[in-house]
């Protein structure tokens, strides 16, 4: 594995590969059918961020702290084929539309670029500020944008920022994280006062409010059937709720230190956790016991996410271990 806290984990959509990276300069891509090493690269005596995936499962995107982003060919030559110049500040962020048709990055400065995901030429400056990771609707369509203090949508059809209606008053939501559903038709977004706000993507109305919690939110997910959304809290605890009724389902307890990741399986069964307190606990979503423990780590739990297929289940730690 890696020497330093592992930064990011990843799993390409079509579930061949597994992409993990560290502070320690380094991207290993992981063969995620054997478990095993198929590539390491060592970057430029910086730290790497984030990693993304292309749709197509052809390239791997890599947020430096060199304030660059680089391209990994992983279909053929496994070296880098390009590099995107042009923040003025460490790269913290990146993602891939759905369609591959953009890659999006942001900085420590909060601001994204845009770059054509095909030929990786830059494109015109977005001129707002996002104090969270750029974030595609799974159509493509959408991409979140902060808007001094209050959230938008660009949309990249009409190449338009359009703002989440706010109530008189309620402007300033301070967003710290954000989710789109799986049909694109919804966004959520966590703010700073424990508040989880609801948008229906089309009208920009706000449709559901929920007071999740007084404290931070460390992690939100909607299921695969858009049904529930789960928001980890810094309290140690989940809640699952209804995004239909409001109504909160479940509340999964068992953690001891914070929740720093959680994710459903793609058949929506079950859901993982990552935590501080060095484990990784599976919960049944229809009534959420918790059906397993994992103590394989011997440090924070930062990262989990299931293969597509639902069939495995990958972690990576504070202490470099995949």
């Amino acid at each position: 594995g890696h020497d330093s806290p592992v930064t990011t984990l990843v799993v390409s959509s079509d579930g061949r590969w597994v992409a993990t990276a560290s502070e320690d300069s380094t991207i290993i891509l992981w063969d995620a059918r054997e478990g095993c090493i198929a590539q390491e690269w060592f970057t430029r005596h910086c730290e790497v961020w984030d990693l993304a995936f292309s749709p197509d499962s052809r390239h791997l995107a890599s947020a430096g702290g060199d304030g660059k982003v680089a391209i990994w060919d992983i279909s053929g030559s496994s070296r880098e084929v390009a590099c995107l110049d042009g923040h003025p500040s460490s790269v913290k962020d990146c993602a891939w539309s759905g369609d591959g048709a953009y890659l999006a990055s942001r900085d420590s400065d909060d601001i994204v670029r845009l770059w054509d995901g095909q030929s990786f030429q830059p494109l015109p400056l977005l001129p707002e500020m996002a104090s969270i990771k750029p974030l595609f609707s799974p159509d493509s369509r959408w991409l979140l944008v902060l808007r001094g203090g209050s959230c938008g949508v660009w949309d990249l059809v009409s190449d338009a920022c359009l703002a989440l209606e706010m109530p008189p008053g309620d402007e300033d939501i301070s967003p710290v994280l954000a989710a789109f559903s799986p049909s694109s038709t919804h966004v959520a977004v966590g703010c700073l006062s424990g508040m989880t706000r609801i948008w229906d993507v089309a009208t920009r109305q706000e449709c559901l409010r929920l007071k999740v919690h007084e404290g931070w939110v460390y992690d939100m997910v909607f299921s695969p059937d858009c049904r529930l959304l789960l928001i980890a809290l810094d309290n140690y605890a989940m809640k699952v709720w209804d995004v239909h009724t409001g109504a909160m389902v479940h509340s999964l307890d068992g953690h001891s230190e914070v929740v720093s990741q959680a994710c459903f399986s793609p058949c929506r069964k079950y859901i993982a956790s990552a935590s501080a307190d060095e484990t990784v606990r599976v919960w049944r979503t229809s009534d959420g016991p918790c059906l397993a423990t994992l103590s394989d780590h011997s440090n924070w739990v930062s990262h989990v996410a299931f293969t597509p297929d639902g069939t495995m289940l990958w972690s990576a730690a504070f202490d470099g271990t995949v």
